[in-house]
């Protein structure tokens, strides 16, 4: 049947074979199609693209179907040949493969050009970290597709997800993931209003080595106290062309992973944990929601972060509501509300 190949049958293709096969009713993708989607050569230009690794941590899907997914992804061997620092957290970073994956299932779907707008609750019961050889699985279970007829094509497709360790334990899930499908003229239309004309360089992206995932700039971070609560918080990150991720993420539609602005709040507010509530060691454990309800693209500007009545409750050191703001270099808004929200990010010791 069209689409029955083994994950053997797919590596033992060249990329000449591989191009020339129906991607949207494959049931199983090895690793080098995933990375010829990212390049856009699987009919794909000018539409939905995977992440380029390394911010692709996906190595190959065992099932894709109407009903879920599944897929792997193997550490490499020894810290030398892992592109990220060794000790930089990692949840945030797995959580976007999950969005991708349901971006990659609602592009076989619909034409168009994935984001991730929205997830329920997030919770960690394992560390996420590197760990040589280890491998991971991840499980997404379908919820919803909603076709957007109505409004000239696209759609929304709502999966749980959960990623599992080798033995089948569960290090993270995630409720109701949601990502749209947009038309490529709606996403051209954010560019214009975020801030997203200048372009990247993506033909030359290099090997890169000994990342870490871009926060918040140092000294940036400005406090105001309320009893026993502290609020806001705001720290603020520089935004332009160079910055790392803009390279690997959606070649010729670059633009900062939501679940990297994710990552920078959590890691303001472990520093945060750290300074004002004296936790050692702090380590995300879960947030309630999130919304993504713009994008961060590379014209320069700055983002501001904001996290609203820090406090602590039950030994965690919980933000009730965070806020991501874009602005342009006066520090003034380029819009009005917050492009990305947050309730309950909690943090606790490890």
């Amino acid at each position: 049947m069209p689409g029955e190949f083994s994950i053997e049958e797919l590596d033992a293709l060249d990329d000449a074979q591989l191009v020339k096969l129906d991607w949207k009713n494959l049931t199983r993708l090895n690793g080098r199609l995933l990375e010829l989607h990212a390049e856009g050569a699987l009919g794909n230009e000018g539409l939905a693209k995977l992440p380029r690794r390394p911010i692709l941590c996906i190595d190959q899907i065992e099932r894709i179907d109407d009903e879920g997914i599944e897929a792997t992804f193997t550490f490499a061997a020894s810290a030398d040949q892992w592109a990220f620092d060794t000790d930089e957290s990692l949840e945030m970073l797995f959580q976007d493969q999950l969005d991708q994956l349901v971006g990659f299932w609602g592009c076989r779907k619909a034409d168009g050009i994935g984001r991730a707008l929205s997830s329920g609750a997030s919770k960690l019961h394992q560390s996420l970290d590197f760990q040589a050889g280890k491998q991971v699985r991840f499980v997404m279970e379908k919820r919803k597709w909603m076709e957007n007829k109505a409004a000239g094509g696209g759609g929304t497709a709502v999966f749980n997800g959960r990623i599992l360790d080798e033995h089948g334990e569960v290090m993270l899930e995630t409720k109701n993931v949601i990502v749209g499908i947009l038309r490529p003229e709606d996403i051209n239309a954010l560019r214009k209003e975020h801030g997203g004309s200048q372009g990247v360089d993506s033909d030359s992206v290099g090997n890169p080595s000994q990342l870490r995932i871009p926060v918040y700039d140092e000294n940036t971070i400005e406090i105001v106290r309320n009893g026993d609560a502290l609020g806001p918080v705001v720290a603020l990150q520089k935004i332009d062309p160079l910055l790392w991720p803009l390279r690997y993420h959606f070649r010729g539609d670059p633009v900062v992973p939501g679940n990297f602005g994710t990552h920078g709040m959590i890691a303001l507010l472990k520093e945060i944990a750290q300074r004002e509530f004296n936790l050692k060691q702090p380590v995300f454990t879960s947030l309630v929601t999130k919304k993504f309800s713009g994008m961060i693209f590379e014209d320069p500007k700055q983002i501001r972060f904001e996290l609203l009545d820090v406090h602590m409750d039950d030994g965690k050191v919980v933000a009730k509501e965070a806020n991501l703001y874009l602005e342009n270099s006066q520090g003034e808004r380029m819009i009005a509300d917050p492009i990305y929200t947050f309730k309950n990010i909690a943090v606790a010791d490890s």
